[in-house]
């Protein structure tokens, strides 16, 4: 993942993060990968952060993924359980 950044200031006030939604509840969106400085990133990272939500949890296999350009510039789920290892 080329998303996620060791210094915090390399990332700006609104990033781009690929979201996953679940398809029975629109509302509910987690974003799993990011923050990426630019739209590009996040689609050149886009099929493997699905494949990776796919291995952490199989039911991802049903959710929508998009790249939507958000504030804020916390990790994504990956970045986050990625850390933690």
């Amino acid at each position: 993942m080329q998303g996620w950044w060791r210094n915090q200031s390399d990332v700006n006030e609104k990033n781009f993060y690929i979201v996953a939604t679940a398809p029975d509840e629109p509302s509910l969106q987690v974003k799993i990968s990011g923050p990426y400085l630019t739209e590009q990133a996040a689609e050149a990272d886009l099929n493997a952060a699905i494949d990776e939500a796919k291995d952490i949890d199989p039911a991802a296999c049903g959710y929508r993924y998009s790249i939507t350009q958000v504030k804020g510039c916390k990790p994504g789920v990956i970045q986050h359980m990625a850390s933690h290892l």
